[in-house]
């Protein structure tokens, strides 16, 4: 395979530009408003801030047990209409938030956006996987993915900094409504979609693929795709193609080298709570920062996510992606090392360090995140992924529901020891993501780029 082709431009049809632009336009809304909501309803509501962060962290325990059922949804209507009721849900919730007349409203709201969430992250990866074509690799497309992202979450981040430096609740809600019209939009839009996904070469040629030319037509149900899983799938245990995979969430949680590699990456998902849990208190509170320098450090993280991260995916693609999210994880524990390190130095030492840091952290970020994710995609039979997807995905629920907590707990008490923690967490994922290569085939462990070349 040649390089020229490997670097054709992947919106090079109106599909896709479509596409990524409704990703710019959802993820900037849910970037502006998602971080403010504590916020807006501690203001526009007579509800007690205990019990709007109870309801809140409800959310985070329904999002978990409705992890399961975004994956069934995916597998048996297919990711882009997975990706549909994701955004039509999060409008309603969010459109519920918008005039609140006590607790049971909120309570509702928050499960439609929780449910939401699932849907989304559940959906989008296997969405992505869907539309990888002969001449591309499916890690160049999350890295693709991971910048428009990165750079949406951005704007919508500058957009909440206004919002507070306004600080009245008007200006909150105007958001919370831009954030109902643009999720309702998106889902109109992609409802509307028509992609025509190409499946990249069977490696089993008497397999059968399962993608269509209309990325809206049902996925097969679980008995009848089992049989119809391409190469492109199948890792280790039930992730292999083929007639004797067991249907459904047996093959999912019986599949004991993707089940490894998921625990693997809760570990390592803990990593990417440093800019918005960690450094916020560690740098302002521990170190007594100005304010503004963990608002630049995510700017900065931000500007290298949209300006590096097809750069460092391509310059990776020789690597095992398993040795790939390993060199990610050292690079997080360097940085881990950076902040530890400026726990006793003067200001402007901790100032340089707090640079280094952060350029660190998103060179981790970006060398472990897209490797990572096409593994958990290529891992799995292809009529399965969306509850491979959603066990893949549990593990950043669960760093999300957990972190918080471990984070304040461990600052309260002692900040060299949550770098010690920290360091040890992601010490494990990078090498439980090794430790799982040999059940792996080549084709799962290498993108396309490199397996031309086995």
């Amino acid at each position: 395979m040649s390089a020229t082709a490997t670097r054709t431009p992947l919106a090079a049809t109106p599909q896709r530009k479509i596409m990524l632009g409704v990703l710019l336009v959802d993820t900037i809304a849910a970037g502006a408003f998602y971080p403010l909501t504590f916020l807006y309803l501690r203001l526009s509501t007579d509800l007690p801030v205990a019990q709007i962060g109870l309801i809140l962290t409800g959310g985070g325990l329904i999002a978990l047990v409705l992890n399961p059922v975004a994956g069934s949804v995916a597998d048996r209507w297919g990711p882009q209409r997975t990706i549909v009721w994701a955004n039509f849900c999060c409008g309603l919730g969010y459109l519920g938030l918008i005039d609140i007349h006590g607790w049971p409203q909120l309570v509702a709201a928050v499960a439609f956006i929780s449910l939401s969430q699932r849907l989304y992250w559940v959906g989008w990866p296997v969405f992505v996987a869907e539309q990888v074509a002969e001449g591309e690799t499916l890690d160049r497309w999350f890295a693709v993915v991971n910048a428009f992202k990165s750079g949406a979450l951005g704007l919508g981040a500058a957009a909440a900094a206004l919002a507070l430096a306004i600080g009245d609740v008007g200006t909150l809600r105007a958001i919370l409504v831009a954030a109902v019209l643009a999720s309702f939009l998106s889902a109109a839009v992609f409802f509307r979609l028509r992609m025509n996904p190409q499946a990249p070469p069977p490696t089993d040629p008497t397999s059968t693929s399962t993608s269509t030319g209309d990325a809206t037509t049902p996925a097969p149900t679980t008995t009848e795709a089992t049989s119809t899983s391409t190469g492109g799938g199948g890792g280790g245990g039930g992730g292999g193609s083929g007639a004797g995979v067991p249907a459904g969430w047996r093959a999912v949680l019986g599949d004991r080298p993707y089940v490894a590699m998921t625990a693997a990456h809760t570990a390592l998902t803990f990593a990417w709570l440093l800019p918005s849990v960690v450094l916020p208190v560690y740098l302002v509170d521990t170190l007594d920062l100005p304010p503004w320098v963990p608002s630049i450090a995510f700017a900065v993280n931000t500007a290298m996510t949209v300006l590096l991260q097809t750069t460092v995916a391509r310059t990776l693609v020789p690597l095992r992606r398993t040795r790939a999210v390993l060199v990610g994880a050292c690079a997080f524990l360097l940085a881990f090392t950076v902040f530890a390190g400026a726990h006793s130095a003067p200001r402007t030492v901790a100032l340089v360090l707090t640079a280094a840091g952060i350029m660190l952290f998103s060179l981790g970020e970006m060398s472990a995140g897209p490797p990572a994710q096409a593994l958990s995609m290529e891992a799995a039979p292809v009529a399965l992924r969306g509850r491979y997807s959603s066990v893949f995905q549990m593990s950043w629920t669960i760093s999300n529901i957990a972190g918080p907590a471990v984070v304040g707990a461990l600052l309260q008490w002692n900040s060299l020891v949550l770098w010690l923690v920290l360091g040890a967490l992601i010490g494990i994922g990078g090498l439980g993501f090794v430790a799982c290569e040999k059940a792996f085939p080549a084709r799962v462990l290498y993108s396309e780029a490199k397996r031309s070349d086995l």
